[in-house]
């Protein structure tokens, strides 16, 4: 390869287990590397990631970083760091009288973030652990009103009192500033911030101001917002300082872009450790957008099934959603993040017999990249899902990872036998299939509670599989759920890092409002503008010309004396009499569509809960192209037999034809049960169903 003519996109993805590496060239070739995620240091997972994508093209890794003009990183480093409870010490500044806010939460505080199977164990039920707790949680005297309208001036005195206990007394490594009405009126929180840099002028610990990170009602949320920020802040900051400074001694000049969770990527500067959250499940959906537009598909249910966990999100009429209030590690929050639900249902999910009920449990705990599945070898002993796919033979022990990695089948089996087994009085090929299965049951019942509650069935929508183990499993939870369209694509194992690459720079507003149509047309105008206009300084800084940006623009509206919303796109820049009556209209048939015909009423009135405006600087895409259909055969393609068991009404071992993708052409079929190989993932498909190689060699498996 002539590297020095190449000039190339890095997107990295640091999932639980693996790092994926995906490499994009201006001609929009893309190439995909994986390694071993490193929890004790994320920033050599990458690396050795890096490595093993300059060994796909024939360089080292050096060359690889010289000629990279972009490069983008989404990471787990903040969700673990919630997870492990491994973040800053924090200090929280409030308003005077609500010092216990985030104790109390709110009546849902106690189950949020908790399973149906937790919340029925209701003596077990307790409140989560406070990030801050109450001895580092200070009052101070000041009042906005709901309208903006300072009614108690900020006092200094109490401001600089605070500062000194949290920072000479508690010994805080951060603090997080929350007043009750700062989405309405920041000038208290901005005065704080004028006294902070007084007393900290080494800025020797991390501030987060709520105002600065949401301009949304709600206190309780606000406040989680500015202090899990602050929780992260000071870890995040320093796993991406030392990533940097490793790219930059290792050649990268390009810029370093960082992925947030609302689906767009921003300069390391300008990137808030808070929008660091879900940022690999948000490259899931970037990828599944693109792919979606280029096959003309408007709903989509992307599932991404991983080392650790599962992840569901929708894309309906072309769009996906921002959750309303996001639940992270049971605190709610108050931030633009994809729509995304997961579960612990990876491929490293441990099962387990219950000692008190002698039943068949499967997650949430997961092995993770260490030890790992007992297949692995690496000192696992805890039976994971992957152990028992390759005990059924669905997975070739001398193919994991395109062969770089041998599984231990026999020790898998042993174990199998030992934990599991024996305990329910059953083979290990048994326990393995009851393990398949009850995994995919709890992956079809999230699916399904998803689909549901955006007024859909799961019959209108196609399955979009991807992560290393997605494809594995897709045929089985699918099947459940009357999905008769389900795709697999070569990109699948590495898909979030896909979207990562090309992921456009975003920055997106939300704003807490009450508008009642109809309402002045110009009023309206002028709001949207302003936050335009703040968006458009934001992007500048990223390097855009104004004429560069794209603006995506929501209102979020329901009928008066309500506190659900329904967001609707809007399709106007500006409105005017007419244009704001249109939107009644679509308003009250998307209403309908959600909760029925009939469920709307209009003699409550309608008003305008929340403004959000995304502004996107659009970057290179990858090229994806289409080849000529050859015959459906696919016979030249087979590498060989196995024997497989199958679960569902089949349940017993199938000796099964095995597929090498790369041979595969556009147009060949291959009728179920058969399995088929790519270097990082395996697509099993039942019987009973059939795969189809479409124009851009997608796997498309059809349920018949």
């Amino acid at each position: 390869m002539e590297s020095e003519t190449l000039r190339f996109t890095v997107g990295v993805d640091t999932g639980g287990t693996f790092t994926d590496v995906v490499i994009m060239s201006p001609s929009g070739e893309v190439w995909n590397a994986k390694a071993p995620t490193t929890p004790d240091d994320f920033s050599r997972g990458v690396m050795d990631a890096l490595s093993e994508a300059a060994r796909t093209l024939g360089m080292e890794r050096a060359q690889l970083l010289s000629h990279t003009v972009l490069f983008k990183h989404g990471s787990t480093v903040a969700t673990n760091a919630l997870i492990t409870r491994s973040g800053a010490k924090v200090g929280f500044i409030t308003t005077r009288g609500f010092e216990d806010t985030t104790e109390i939460m709110r009546a849902i505080g106690r189950v949020d973030g908790l399973s149906d199977e937790q919340i029925r164990h209701v003596t077990w039920v307790t409140k989560p652990e406070p990030l801050v707790p109450r001895e580092r949680i200070i009052g101070v005297r000041e009042r906005i009103d709901y309208r903006g309208e300072i009614i108690v001036p900020l006092n200094r005195q109490d401001v600089m009192a605070a500062i000194r206990q949290l920072v000479q007394e508690e010994k805080v490594e951060a603090i997080a500033v929350s007043f009750l009405h700062a989405w309405s009126n920041s000038a208290h929180e901005d005065e704080v911030r004028r006294l902070a840099l007084e007393a900290d002028p080494s800025g020797k610990i991390y501030w987060s101001f709520g105002s600065a990170l949401s301009k949304v009602a709600g206190e309780y949320a606000r406040a989680n917002t500015a202090i899990i920020n602050s929780f992260l802040g000071p870890t995040v900051k320093r796993y991406l300082a030392d990533l940097e400074h490793k790219l930059r001694d290792g050649g990268l000049e390009g810029p370093f872009l960082i992925m947030q969770g609302n689906g767009g990527v921003a300069h390391i500067e300008h990137a808030t450790s808070i929008a660091n959250l879900q940022s690999g499940p948000a490259g899931g959906m970037i990828a599944s957008a693109f792919v979606a537009k280029l096959l003309g598909h408007p709903n989509v249910i992307t599932t991404d099934m991983g080392g650790t966990s599962f992840d569901v999100g929708l894309i309906t009429e072309g769009y996906w959603r921002y959750a309303n209030e996001p639940i992270v590690e049971r605190f709610r929050i108050l931030q633009p993040i994809i729509d995304i639900k997961s579960i612990g249902a990876g491929g490293g999910t441990i099962a387990r017999v219950d000692a008190a009920t002698g039943r068949l449990l499967v997650g949430p705990a997961s092995a993770g990249a260490s030890p790992g599945p007992v297949c692995y070898d690496s000192g696992g002993e805890e039976i994971t899902v992957t152990d028992a796919d390759l005990i059924l033979g669905i997975i070739d022990p001398n193919y994991f990872l395109g062969g770089r990695k041998a599984l231990n089948k026999d020790k898998a089996l042993r174990c199998m036998e030992e934990k599991i087994g024996r305990r329910l009085g059953m083979g290990s090929v048994e326990a393995a299939a009851g393990i398949y299965d009850i995994i995919n049951s709890k992956m079809s019942d999230l699916i399904r509670q998803q689909v549901v509650r955006t007024g859909y069935l799961p019959e209108e929508f196609v399955i979009y599989a991807f992560g290393g183990a997605g494809s594995v499993h897709v045929g089985g939870f699918s099947a459940e759920l009357g999905v008769k369209k389900i795709y697999i694509f070569s990109t699948s194992p590495v898909f979030s890092a896909f979207g990562i690459a090309g992921a456009d720079v975003i920055h997106t507003r939300v704003m807490s409002c009450q508008y009642i149509l109809p309402a002045e047309p110009e009023v309206l105008n002028q709001r949207l503008g302003s936050i335009e206009e703040e968006l458009r300084e934001a992007m500048t800084e990223e390097g855009f010309q104004p004429e560069q940006v794209v603006f995506r623009r929501f209102f979020s509206m329901r009928y008066r004396r309500q506190t659900a919303d329904v967001e609707i796109p809007l399709p106007w820049e500006r409105f005017s009499v007419e244009l704001l009556a249109k939107l009644q209209g679509i308003f009250e048939g998307k209403y309908e569509e959600l909760y029925g015909v009939g469920a709307g009423y209009t003699k409550a009135g309608i008003e305008i809960s929340a403004i959000r405006v995304d502004a996107v600087g659009v970057v290179a895409k990858p090229q994806l192209k289409t080849h000529d259909k050859n015959k459906s055969d696919s016979s030249e393609a087979i590498k060989g037999r196995r024997e497989i068991f199958f679960t569902g009404s089949v349940r017993k071992f199938i000796d099964t034809q095995v597929y090498d993708y790369a041979r595969l052409g556009a147009g060949n079929e291959i009728a179920g049960p058969a399995v088929i190989e790519l270097p990082f993932t395996t697509t099993l498909v039942p019987p009973g169903s059939r795969v189809i190689i479409d124009d851009y060699l997608n796997l498309l498996m059809e349920i018949l």
